[in-house]
């Protein structure tokens, strides 16, 4: 029996513990969703093809130099040469001393096996960033939201009953 109330003891604190864990984790979420998001691979050669697909995330494909005229650019599919729409949002980015200005993003129309290729418009070479998709970081704050006083509640309470 005393090793049962050290087990809920245990238990109660770690679920009390959740009081500190559950908004860093919010905040962590809230940083990984933030644009333009993080490098996810080195610089790309201009005649390296490149898959922009990344599990469950937003990725960003920019080109450098930040002169890049975004109009000229022309970036295709290798497998059936169709041609990639460019949305760019005339942004400019620094990424380790590096800035870059945005072609495109991609939100799930390409899969890993997509391979694309960008070329003209005095391109020198492509950059890909990633960062959480809007949906699924709301989500992980929703469910943080929700866990976080759950857990320190029942913890709390459970901690009080264990002392009795």
């Amino acid at each position: 029996m005393k090793n049962a109330k050290k087990v809920t003891s245990l238990l109660a604190i770690s679920c009390m513990l959740c009081i500190i864990a559950g908004p860093l984790g919010i905040w962590t979420v809230y940083q990984k969703a933030a644009f333009p998001g993080e490098l996810t691979s080195s610089e790309l050669e201009i005649n390296e093809s490149f898959s922009p697909a990344d599990n469950r995330k937003t990725t960003e494909i920019w080109a450098y130099p930040a002169t890049t005229n975004a109009n000229e650019v022309r970036c295709i599919t290798e497998k059936n040469s169709e041609e990639v729409s460019l949305d760019s949002k005339n942004t400019e980015v620094t990424f380790s001393d590096t800035e870059v200005t945005h072609l495109f993003i991609h939100d799930g129309e390409y899969s890993h096996f997509d391979r694309i290729q960008c070329q003209g418009g005095d391109v020198e070479s492509i950059y890909i960033s990633s960062h959480f998709s809007d949906q699924t970081a709301h989500r992980f704050i929703f469910a943080l939201s929700i866990a976080t006083p759950i857990l320190t509640g029942s913890g709390f309470i459970l901690y009080r009953r264990n002392q009795k």
